[in-house]
């Protein structure tokens, strides 16, 4: 089966990074960010979130307790609804959040991606599908989907692309290809992988049609992980970061990753990840379009997971004898930590245009909350 990347990353980092007691470092959030939680659904102990969208909406997925997961949507003032069972993995600037709908942790596997839209949720799986996965949509409602037509396989079949109620089959289609990113002109960037041949490329797909571009040193798969509004793609092949411009690859760096997600491109071709340093340690790093590297200036190990359009960043970072992470805002070489309400944990996913941050943290209780850190000069809508 595909990863489940969107929204159980932070499962699998928090399984790396245990939680311990605060570090003596760690002090109330400091002037200019504003921590709140956001309200929990009833008999779920765990929330997380994946994003945040220009509004002030943020989706997440409840999980834990007796229950299966299920997906919530809260406004900009803090109030969750309930999306009924899934996970969330995108939300667009309308409003509409795409979902996927987990029916069988094992073989045969029946998942089913949906968007949800004033209350009423859409499947966005072909009629002949056996399971899908859809990673992303744009503001037009357009979802990139890979799915299988055999519920026994453990690989997919064909790759498209959903919008009101049609799919448009990618060429060439077939398990070799992955689709993984969308922008709002429909350009859908992915990989494509024989492992028989030993052929591996990215591509950027444009009316139906998929290119393949320049390759790159390193060994293996190329997973694009986002494309802007100028075709600008990013990705990584093991740990050499990458972006193409055009059809030519550009080595970010040599030991390092882009982040995971559409939050870790912004429209200048600003990109973010983590870059090791002298010694072998992730450092937070950001690399500016035709600039070179720029290390955020906190210690390693972080990793820098999403920008907006004013190039403010937001990671963690995870030092310490607790290695317990910490997340933090870079605006203009500035470091501001992002600390929690209560607990010991703080772990931001994504920023708005408006520097609004949503994420994750602990409770006293080492429940797992969703936040969101505002700044003092934002006023929050409706």
């Amino acid at each position: 089966m595909p990863e489940l990347r969107a929204s159980l990353a932070v499962l699998a980092l928090a399984a790396i990074l245990p939680l311990g007691s605060t570090p003596a470092a760690v002090a109330a959030a400091p002037p200019g960010m504003v921590p709140v939680e956001l309200s929990r659904l009833a008999g779920f102990p765990d929330h997380y979130v994946v994003g945040i969208n220009d509004l002030g909406q943020v989706v997440g997925s409840a999980q834990g307790g007796d229950l299966a997961p299920h997906a919530v949507l809260w406004s900009p003032r803090g109030g969750a609804t309930d999306l009924g069972p899934g996970l969330a993995a995108d939300v667009n600037e309308r409003g509409q959040v795409l979902g996927l709908e987990l029916r069988a942790p094992t073989t045969p596997y029946r998942h089913k991606p949906w968007i949800w839209t004033d209350g009423r949720r859409t499947a966005v799986t072909p009629a002949d599908a056996a399971w899908a996965y859809a990673p992303a949509i744009n503001d037009s409602g357009a979802v990139p989907v890979n799915y299988s037509i055999s519920a026994t396989r453990t690989d997919h079949d064909r790759v498209a692309v959903w919008q009101d109620g049609r799919h448009t089959e990618l060429s060439p289609s077939g398990p070799e290809l992955w689709v993984y990113a969308i922008n709002d002109a429909g350009v859908v960037a992915g990989g494509y992988a024989s492992f028989a041949a030993q052929d591996f490329a990215a591509v950027r797909c444009a009316a139906g049609t998929c290119t393949r571009l320049g390759g790159s040193p390193g060994y293996g798969s190329y997973t694009p992980e986002a494309v802007n509004e100028t075709g600008v793609v990013v990705g990584n092949r093991g740990t050499v970061a990458l972006r193409w411009e055009g059809d030519t690859a550009t080595v970010l760096s040599d030991n390092g990753r882009v982040a995971h997600g559409e939050e870790a491109l912004n429209e200048r071709g600003d990109t973010v990840g983590w870059a090791a340093d002298a010694d072998g340690t992730p450092r937070a790093v950001l690399w500016p379009a035709g600039g070179k590297q720029v290390d955020l200036g906190v210690p390693g190990p972080s990793e820098a997971v999403a920008i907006n359009e004013r190039g403010d960043v937001v990671g963690w970072v995870a030092s310490g004898e607790s290695a317990t992470p910490r997340g933090f805002l870079w605006r203009e070489g500035r470091v501001t930590y992002l600390d929690p309400p209560t607990g010991h944990y703080s772990m931001p996913v994504a920023i708005n245009d408006h520097g609004v941050v949503v994420g994750h943290t602990t409770g006293t209780d080492s429940t797992t909350r969703p936040t969101l850190w505002t700044p003092v000069t934002t006023t929050l809508g409706r």
